[in-house]
């Protein structure tokens, strides 16, 4: 096992290519000592894939191949990934982390940007952690500390980290958290040229599979948000292909959740359908309660969206103590939403109505305009049922400054106007609705992930 551990071996690259065979084998003893490091097979055959790709390349061309270098290049890959990193000499980086957020955010930032001590290994997964954990709850406090772990990130050396690879796989973590960061403030552009950064990175690490199952996740995130479904969920597709063949159930979940979610965007909510009822077994409650949550969540969405309303409030009665449990405020007033729809298919139009005014408040409350939008087109059905028409003007008109400031197609605008004129013609009215719908549903917007 020294060479798992990262011990030397000059001069001995084909002694390197058999103890690489040798891990790839079915020995007994040494795949358990493989599991004990957190190493599977499948892992190590990710590793010496690419090298391995290129032996078959040449052997269709008719030439011999030395295996030799291909089992080399996944040894130093294995040997970099498990280097050490450098032992904490000062404070331990939860203290750093206590440290930092004692400070105001100016002073957080010029302390991480001068380096010492805040630039460890340990510190940067810390402040990636801290990024992730404001996901759903404060945008702008998840990019603040996913521009620190950036900072963090850079400021590391090559020996902190345990070598050169071992530090573009820290950053590659660190700028793609920045990038997810900037996607859920609205700022797709800019996460665009971080993910550059970061794919720039994972390209001079140590080739972890996980790492890159990690990355295609991001990207993917970052395609859902600019309306590029297709491309989207075939990214998803490959990191859970790469989840599968690890045995990491969990994170395979999430993959197929979100390219779940994905293909409801652009309108396929019958293809999510399956897909969704695949994930939910995979999912750990205890692990990740709020992966249960937004499966549960987008497979009652599936079920509203296919005009099935009494599935849909069956799996809403038997998800309500998921909803109870749930700290997340922007899960909660997606919930409310969600709530607003079914009683409205369902004909309690009155209770619909006010579900559906308190989750328009708060999602003006927090900016979420795309929300705004969808939500009163919502609102306005049930005004059109009810057939309150003066109701359905005024929803209207308080509609139109949020449509404009989605950047829609004239002929979106067209529609939104054209339904002040037969709102009361039901169903005239409700067919309009339901192409502004698709019309907003297909525009960018904000995915956590």
């Amino acid at each position: 096992m020294s060479f798992l551990r990262g011990a030397p071996l000059p001069g001995l690259r084909a002694r390197a290519a058999q103890v690489m065979r040798h891990l790839l084998s079915d020995c007994a003893v040494c795949r358990n000592d493989l599991a004990l490091m957190g190493w599977s097979k499948e892992r190590l055959m990710r590793l010496v894939q690419p090298a391995a790709k290129d032996a078959s390349e040449d052997e269709t061309l008719g030439g011999s191949y030395d295996y030799s270098s291909a089992f080399a290049a996944a040894e130093q890959s294995v040997s970099a990934f498990l280097a050490p990193e450098r032992s904490e000499t000062e404070s331990p980086a939860p203290l750093l982390l206590q440290e930092l957020e004692a400070l105001a955010p100016g002073e957080r930032t010029q302390r991480v940007s001068a380096g010492a001590p805040f630039s460890t290994p340990a510190l940067v997964r810390l402040l990636i952690d801290r990024s992730y954990g404001f996901r759903y709850k404060d945008a702008s406090k998840m990019l603040h500390f996913a521009d620190l772990a950036r900072i963090a990130a850079e400021g590391c050396s090559a020996d902190q980290a345990g070598g050169e690879m071992r530090l573009a796989d820290l950053r590659t973590k660190a700028w793609g958290q920045y990038a997810s960061a900037l996607r859920v403030g609205g700022r797709p552009r800019e996460a665009e040229e971080a993910l550059v950064t970061a794919r720039a990175y994972r390209e001079r690490g140590t080739g972890d599979p996980v790492l890159r199952a990690w990355m295609l996740e991001r990207v993917s995130s970052l395609l859902v948000f600019q309306g590029r479904f297709n491309e989207a969920i075939e990214m998803y597709e490959e990191a859970g292909q790469i989840y599968s063949e690890l045995g990491q159930s969990d994170q395979l979940a999430g993959t197929m959740i979100y390219r779940a979610v994905a293909l409801i965007y652009s309108g396929e909510a019958e293809r999510a359908l399956p897909i969704l009822n695949q994930a939910i077994p995979l999912i750990s409650q205890e692990e990740d309660p709020h992966l249960l949550f937004a499966a549960c969540h987008n497979l009652i969405w599936c079920y509203v969206d296919l005009d099935r309303p009494d599935q849909a409030l069956m799996l809403y009665n038997e998800a309500r103590e998921l909803y109870k449990e749930s700290d997340d405020p922007l899960l909660l007033l997606r919930a409310t939403w969600q709530e607003g729809r079914l009683l409205r298919d369902l004909g309690h139009l009155r209770a619909a109505e006010t579900t559906l005014l308190r989750a328009r408040k708060g999602f003006l409350e927090t900016e979420l305009i795309h929300e705004v939008a969808l939500v009163s087109l919502d609102l306005a059905a049930v005004y059109v049922k009810l057939g309150l028409v003066e109701e359905v003007k005024r929803t209207v008109l308080m509609t139109l400054p949020i449509f404009h400031a989605l950047r829609v197609k004239l002929e979106i605008l067209a529609a939104l106007l054209q339904l002040q004129q037969v709102a009361d013609q039901e169903q005239q009215a409700l067919e309009l609705i339901r192409t502004l719908n698709s019309g907003i549903e297909s525009l960018p917007k904000k995915t956590a992930r």
